[in-house]
């Protein structure tokens, strides 16, 4: 592996990304801030735009890094260095993962954080948790799509599939017994329900990056 040039592509991703990266975070940073006021709609406010914010940057994030390098025909540039598509999988990948992984840390992380320290709202930590990993299952499948694919139409299929999924996803998911039943619970009630839905979040992340990983090395060229 050519770690040099990984690593000036890494950074080069980062650089062409700032922009939209820290609109993201100014937006999610200060709709997580609205939690600590404490009231009921300011929460809802806050929960709302935090969620729109990963979902904003799991979608911008690898349409920005891998869908218009192609698209505005940037990858020529790419071809001519002395890289493998394993080299180019790689650097792809650690940038959009590392940016992604950063923000949503912080978001995600702000807002499990305060619904664990709750004493009265505790029962929503494991549905926070579930909606929480749902943009990074979604960010790790369009990255897959996107540099796999190699196709702009199949991106943004996926982006909209992902999209449409949430609300059809919450709307089943909140209507299991197991899962409505702790929802008022003043402490966390992690059910085989929610302990399950995490599992398979997790299990999906790891196997689109995988698979990533797998189906490129396959690959001889960028082509």
């Amino acid at each position: 592996m050519n770690l040099p040039l990984v690593r000036r592509l890494i950074l080069k991703d980062w650089y062409l990304s700032r922009t939209p990266l820290l609109m993201l975070a100014i937006g999610g940073i200060g709709a997580v801030a609205l939690l600590f006021v404490r009231q009921e709609a300011t929460g809802y406010v806050s929960l709302t735009s935090a969620f729109i914010s990963l979902i904003l940057l799991g979608n911008i994030l690898p349409i920005h890094t891998i869908v218009n390098e192609r698209k505005r025909q940037n990858l020529a540039f790419v071809m001519s260095l002395p890289i493998s598509p394993a080299d180019y999988t790689a650097a792809k990948i650690i940038a959009n993962l590392l940016a992604f992984f950063v923000l949503w840390a912080a978001i995600a992380g702000t807002m499990i954080a305060v619904f664990a320290g709750s004493s009265v709202y505790g029962g929503l930590l494991p549905v926070i948790v579930i909606a929480a990993l749902a943009p990074f299952v979604a960010f790790c499948l369009i990255v897959a799509v996107a540099l796999v694919g190699e196709s702009e139409v199949g991106a943004i299929v996926t982006t909209a599939a992902t999209n449409i999924s949430y609300s059809f996803t919450g709307f089943f998911l909140m209507r299991t017994p197991a899962m409505r039943a702790t929802l008022r619970s003043p402490v966390p009630i992690w059910t085989d329900t929610a302990l399950a839905v995490i599992a398979i979040e997790i299990a999906l992340i790891v196997i689109a990056l995988a698979a990533t990983f797998y189906f490129q090395s396959r690959k001889t060229n960028f082509i």
